[in-house]
């Protein structure tokens, strides 16, 4: 039983129906159209090709606008950075490296035995703040008992 070519097929029936050449008007059938639509498809890729570089020449724009911030920024840094080292090498230079290596030592002995100091000489401030007020409390009692004058006018030996 011959087989029917499909409908849209430009093989005439007659042909389709030769075994050989029917399958070689088959096959020549089916790379015609896969041939079309090749055609087609790059007829569609060729249309698209003047707003794809169109879009490239924009993003390549835009890539050079971002360089020249960049590059604006570099040139900032660049500037900081060269006006912070010349101090900074001038002042490693004046550090002694004996004394950076004692630096942690002597903090420690600040932190351990000064600020401790410190505290008492405030505490002591307080404590002789009310040491004197308790001699001023006392020296006004004193001074009105009776017979407190002559104690005042008794010369001291």
């Amino acid at each position: 039983m011959p087989r029917k070519p499909p409908p849209s097929s430009r093989v005439p029936a007659a042909v389709g129906a030769i075994p050989v050449v029917g399958g070689i008007a088959r096959t020549a059938d089916q790379q015609a159209r896969w041939m079309q639509d090749m055609l087609e498809q790059n007829a569609r890729l060729v249309g698209q090709f003047p707003e794809t570089m169109r879009s490239f020449n924009d993003a390549l724009e835009r890539f050079n606008q971002t360089v020249g911030r960049l590059d604006a920024a570099v040139t900032r840094f660049e500037t900081t950075s060269r006006t912070l080292t010349g101090p900074l090498e001038k002042a490693a230079g004046a550090l002694d490296p004996r004394v950076l290596r004692e630096m942690p030592e002597t903090l420690e002995t600040l932190r351990r035995e000064t600020v401790p100091a410190l505290r008492a000489a405030a505490d002591t401030q307080r404590q002789v703040a009310v040491l004197g007020a308790t001699v001023d409390r006392i020296v006004s009692v004193i001074s009105e008992l009776p017979g407190a004058g002559l104690l005042r006018r008794r010369p001291a030996d």
